[in-house]
C-alpha cells in the first residue's frame, strides 16, 4: 500500500506573528483591546458602553489592518458575556493604512483614539 504524505500547513507560528509560507508575509499582532467609555442606564439597568479595537500588521506589505465596533454590555451577573449593538452606536469599521513596522502601533492607538471619540460622540445623553 502507497504511503499517504500528508500537506505540510501554510501556516505557522513565529514570534509573535504568523508566517503565511504561502504568500511569503509576516503578520504581527499589534492591538486586541477593549475599553469601557461609559456607563448608561437602559431601562433601569446599567449598561457599559465599550469600543474595541484588533490591529494587525503585514510587514511584507506595510498594511496596517484595524477592525473596530462599538456594543452594549449588561452589568447584570446574569448577562455577563452578553453583548447588544443599538442603532445609535457606529457600525463596524475597518481601516487600513499604508505604514511601516516601526509606526504600525503609534498608528493602530491613534485610529483606536479616534474610534473612541466616535462613540462616546454617539452616546444619547
Amino acid at each position: 500500500m502507497p504511503r499517504k504524505i500528508r500537506p505540510r500547513s501554510s501556516v505557522a507560528s513565529l514570534r509573535g506573528g504568523v508566517f503565511c509560507g504561502r504568500f511569503n508575509s509576516m503578520i504581527h499582532a499589534l492591538l486586541d483591546t477593549t475599553q469601557v467609555i461609559a456607563t448608561i442606564d437602559l431601562g433601569g439597568s446599567m449598561h457599559e458602553v465599550c469600543a474595541e479595537a484588533l490591529a494587525n500588521h503585514d510587514r511584507h506589505t506595510d498594511l496596517l489592518t484595524v477592525s473596530l465596533r462599538a456594543f452594549l454590555r449588561d452589568e447584570r451577573q446574569e448577562h455577563l458575556g452578553e453583548t447588544s449593538t443599538p442603532a445609535w452606536l457606529p457600525a463596524p469599521q475597518t481601516v487600513t493604512e499604508h505604514v511601516g513596522a516601526s509606526e504600525g502601533h503609534a498608528m493602530a492607538n491613534d485610529i483606536f483614539a479616534s474610534w473612541r471619540r466616535k462613540v462616546d460622540a454617539a452616546i444619547p445623553r
